[in-house]
């Protein structure tokens, strides 16, 4: 059974699987931002004296900030993903996923949060490799000395 549904912020239609398929890949797109920030944990902290003698400690501590904070935004949006999800499926049996604008409008406000969430960790993830490509350069810099 394909339901056509009409998404108004595409102006085109899309069926049940679609948005089931968007709610996965932004689950998967979550997880996967959950593992960089581990390893950029681990990256910062297992580089933590480099930074002291680069003078780049107060912009670390600013980044390690900012990651804690993404951390906790993708710990509640996959909650909420998860829980939009259920009620997929809860209208699905019900067959009333076409009638329900309050649906459609959640799911659209999720792939702008989705949107933005994930821009936010390029943005970060920007600003830890300019960090570590400094403090690789200064390591360098002393080796030649």
């Amino acid at each position: 059974m394909k339901t056509k549904i009409k998404k108004d912020w595409y102006g085109r239609l899309k069926d049940v699987e679609e948005l089931h398929s968007d709610s996965i890949f932004w689950l998967s797109e979550i997880d996967f931002v959950k593992d960089e920030i581990r390893f950029f944990n681990h990256l910062l902290s297992s580089n933590y004296i480099d930074f002291l003698d680069s003078g780049l400690l107060t912009k670390t501590k600013e980044l390690i900030v900012k990651i804690s904070d993404e951390k906790e935004a993708g710990i509640s949006l996959y909650k909420l993903i998860r829980d939009h999800e259920r009620i997929l499926s809860e209208l699905i049996e019900t067959k009333s996923v076409t009638n329900n604008k309050n649906y459609l409008q959640t799911h659209e406000k999720f792939e702008r949060k989705i949107d933005k969430y994930l821009r936010k960790n390029k943005e970060i993830k920007k600003q830890i490799f300019k960090i570590v490509e400094k403090i690789m350069r200064k390591k360098e810099q002393k080796k030649l000395i």
